[in-house]
């Protein structure tokens, strides 16, 4: 953890936390310059499985150049009983927003604001564009929760220019992804004057594959009805395949939704990034100079192993070089190579339809090097992907414990006229607890999440960024069958958010009793961002 040393400090509270979610996920930073507002659509209510068409038009009022774009968007449900629902909202192809919604009672109706810098997709919004906004909800004689959505683009102008920016949708929106349909293929036409090309991906578990961290291997699986549904491996990954050839590979992180494991946990304050799931970016500019040949190239995405069902969005964005109309270059080098995945049982379970301990490991380590001749002269590029993660699972008598740690990183090194290097690491831990014993709170064989987040953006000037999310949540029933939904729960949640040239952001908030305290501290001392040691290529 960082150490800190706190300056400043506003509390509030205890006070009643009413219909408000705690959510203390950072807001968007912003620049100090003039803004204007589109509205794709005004609230309304979601009912039924037929999305929204959004009909686009840039502001008149500020054309452009942007310095920063923000989508932000607001939601609220009805009081009463609904199943937690999956929003996502699509323009001209490219997926801006996923998202989770939270479940009511018969007291409660939530409402909740979430935002997101979508400045890379600018070039998309620079003309008018037809998109969509979908949020399948039901209603029926036992769910009466009604969902309404809305929401808005902000743009802020200034004099920082934009790269030549183009914007090439891949999926054009979520697609489905399961054991009969693992792979997603779509061939492209791209520029010929690629110099730097990037995929924001997104990556949400569906149906018994949003616990795909519970499953088993079929070796391990026992003869228990309750027990997890059997899998290659308790461990997703996405890849991303350019003419069949691995580019890009991010692994998947654990995403509770409010009506995961115990909805009692989630009453209040949901899991890390449920409301607002965060993408990935993969830098595939290794393949430019491949790319950049003028044939069609087939882009693919996988997800070996997937179990049920993913939902899966891959947006390609890349920068062009702006004299030179063709820019060659080829793939140097690839070892890149999926995780290599192991699950061994280290403890077996007292009784033959209990799997005991199992401990699943996933590890990579490897890279990817290209090179192109832009009008600026060669650059070359090297992408190095790192991860290792560990999953404990206790299944015994009396006992279900997870643990879960990962740690993965992407890492771009240039070397050209300019070098440079840029960092993206990714912390994740999860610790899942049920029957908890000896008591907490007072209640016997309770419910424990603490989930940790951690994200670091080092080597991108005004755009690094440093993240750290904690949740700890308890439920004083471990079945939501077992204790009335309506029984408070202690939470407590803690972000800690840094960028260069602003003060450091420290939230807090404890919740008890449906009483909630928050403090937020406006300046703390923390080291400065720097990008962490590398050995050069």
């Amino acid at each position: 953890m960082i150490p800190l040393l706190l300056f400043a400090s506003v509390i509030t509270g205890p006070e009643p936390i009413g219909n408000r979610v705690i959510d203390l996920t950072p807001p968007v930073s912003r620049p100090d310059t003039p803004r204007c507002v589109v509205t794709l659509f005004e609230r309304r209510e979601f009912a039924g499985e037929t999305p929204l068409p959004i009909a686009y038009r840039p502001p008149a009022e500020c054309p452009g150049p942007w310095r920063k774009v923000v989508l932000e968007a607001d939601f609220d449900v009805t009081a009463g009983t609904q199943f937690d629902r999956t929003a996502d909202l699509t323009l001209g192809g490219a997926t801006l927003f996923v998202g989770t919604t939270m479940e009511p009672d018969a007291h409660y109706a939530p409402h909740w604001h979430v935002e997101r810098d979508v400045t890379d997709v600018a070039a998309v919004l620079r003309h008018p564009a037809e998109g969509v906004a979908a949020l399948a909800n039901f209603i029926d004689k036992d769910h009466d929760g009604r969902v309404f959505w809305r929401a808005r683009l902000v743009f802020y102008g200034g004099k920082q220019a934009e790269p030549y920016r183009v914007v090439l949708p891949v999926t054009g929106g979520l697609t489905r992804l399961d054991a009969q349909q693992p792979t997603f293929n779509r061939t492209l036409d791209l520029p010929r004057n690629l110099i730097r090309l990037e995929m924001d991906l997104f990556a949400i578990g569906q149906e018994r594959d949003e616990f795909w961290y519970d499953c088993v291997p079929p070796g391990f699986a026992a003869p228990n009805p309750f027990a997890p549904t059997a899998c290659a491996a308790p461990h997703r990954e996405v890849e991303v395949r350019i003419d069949d050839q691995l580019a890009g590979i991010h692994a998947v992180q654990p995403v509770i939704f409010t009506g995961g494991i115990n909805p009692s946990l989630w009453r209040r304050a949901p899991d890390l990034h449920a409301l607002n799931l965060p993408s990935a970016r993969l830098d595939l500019t290794p393949f430019a100079g491949l790319l950049n040949d003028g044939k069609p190239h087939r882009i693919t995405l996988t997800m070996p192993g997937v179990g049920n069902s993913f939902r899966v969005s891959a947006t390609l964005i890349g920068e062009v070089d702006p004299t030179r109309a063709v820019v060659p270059g080829a793939v140097i080098a690839n070892r890149l190579a999926p995780a290599s995945v192991t699950t061994r049982q280290i403890q077996p379970g007292r009784r033959a339809d209990l799997t005991g301990t199992l401990l699943t490991t996933a590890e990579r380590s490897g890279y990817v090097e290209g090179y192109i001749r832009t009008s600026r002269g060669r650059v070359t590029t090297r992408v190095a992907y790192a991860l290792d993660a560990q999953l404990t699972s206790v299944r015994d008598t009396g006992k279900s414990d997870k643990r879960y740690e990962a740690r993965q990183s992407m890492t771009v090194t240039n070397r050209g006229r300019k070098p440079s290097r840029h960092h993206i690491d990714e912390h994740d831990s999860l610790a899942i607890a049920i029957h908890v014993d000896p008591p907490l709170y007072g209640v016997k064989y309770g419910t424990q999440i603490i989930h940790t987040s951690e994200r670091m953006t080092l080597g991108e000037g005004e755009r690094d960024s440093s993240q750290t999310l904690v949740l700890k949540t308890f439920a004083p029933s471990s079945s939501v069958f077992s204790a009335p939904r309506s029984q408070p729960n202690p939470v407590s949640a803690m972000s800690l958010s840094r960028h260069p040239g602003q003060p450091c952001q420290r939230t807090e908030a404890t919740l008890e009793d449906d009483l909630v305290t928050q403090s937020a501290d406006t300046a703390c001392l923390v080291p400065p961002l720097q990008t962490p040691g590398h050995p050069p290529f």
